[in-house]
């Protein structure tokens, strides 16, 4: 049975990735079942354990492994009674290296998530972004990252459908126009929305598999420093996976070799070095790519305004 859980949907974060090869973990995924509304109206039951593991299975399944889902609410509460009792030898071991292998990466940066940068790919307006943010509070940087993270550049658009998607981007200008009638420094003000307006393009040209999983083109940017003196280098993984796709899968395959990394990154060097070789022009023509996407499909794009804003989310957004 196919069920909806989009509204216990609480948001997605990208973390600092820990772990390697099959473990290697770069994403948080939060879902919230309670059993009451802010206002203590009652919203849904307690889930009974079978419910709670269907519920972890059926959201689990439509992420990669690269990501880790976070459950919480008193909705869920049969989960730990099944725990203490009735959950049976395998769900209880499951459960348990999972807690061993995550839980203590997770209370460590949890509390400090929203605050991350959240990059594009595209220079010029990451750049824009973080040099107006430069001198703003951890909260409104986050409020800023969480709008490129929540309602921009979304991992997996499963949850929804392409019109609410849409809406989503345009509620995250609405965000914008907030920020910078609150906490934008006035020379920066200009700059900051249209930079923001990029991203929103980029985010409505994106692309969603079949699984939801999107796809907005541009390659991702890795940068050094912060603010006014971001600067961007190269990804030679990336450039690996878009260029070269049979030797990043045999990269991928060494990731699950017991050896702490060692011979994933010798593969991944030696590649590097016989790749410029053969191919001087390599890097030029993997950086050229996301140059011609967006001059194709971003810097035309008319963004579809029409809002259908989920209520709830306006509300929650007001009361920042």
């Amino acid at each position: 049975m196919n069920i909806d859980y989009s509204q216990f949907y609480r948001g997605i974060t990208n973390i600092p990735s820990y772990g390697s090869g099959a473990y290697k973990k770069d994403t948080l995924v939060k879902y919230e079942f309670n059993t009451t509304d802010e206002r203590g109206n009652k919203v849904m039951d307690k889930m009974s354990k079978e419910e709670t593991l269907q519920a972890m299975k059926d959201i689990r399944s439509q992420y990669g492994d690269a990501v880790i889902v976070e459950f919480s609410g008193d909705g869920m509460a049969a989960l730990v009674e099944g725990k203490k009792g009735g959950m049976i030898p395998e769900d209880r071991e499951v459960m348990d290296v999972r807690n061993t292998e995550f839980q203590k990466e997770i209370v460590q940066v949890d509390k400090s998530l929203s605050d991350l940068p959240a990059y594009s790919g595209m220079y010029d307006a990451d750049k824009a972004i973080a040099s107006a943010l430069e001198n703003c509070s951890k909260k409104e940087q986050g409020f800023v990252y969480d709008i490129i993270r929540q309602n921009f550049l979304v991992g997996n658009s499963d949850f929804m459908t392409e019109a609410e998607r849409q809406a989503n981007i345009s509620l995250g200008m609405k965000k914008a126009e907030y920020a910078v009638k609150n906490f934008i420094p006035e020379g920066s003000r200009k700059s900051f929305m249209e930079a923001m307006e990029s991203l929103a393009k980029l985010a409505s040209a994106g692309k969603a598999d079949s699984s939801g999983k999107m796809d907005y083109g541009v390659v991702k940017g890795r940068y050094l420093g912060h603010g006014s003196g971001l600067v961007r280098t190269t990804s030679v993984l990336d450039i690996m996976r878009t260029m070269d796709k049979d030797a990043y899968t045999e990269y991928q395959k060494m990731g699950k070799n017991d050896d702490g990394g060692l011979s994933s990154l010798k593969y991944l060097t030696n590649w590097y070095a016989s790749a410029v070789k053969k191919h001087p022009s390599m890097v030029d023509n993997y950086e050229k790519q996301s140059e011609e996407y967006v001059e194709k499909n971003v810097k035309e794009q008319k963004r579809d305004k029409t809002s259908i804003i989920n209520r709830k989310l306006e509300l929650e957004f007001w009361g920042f």
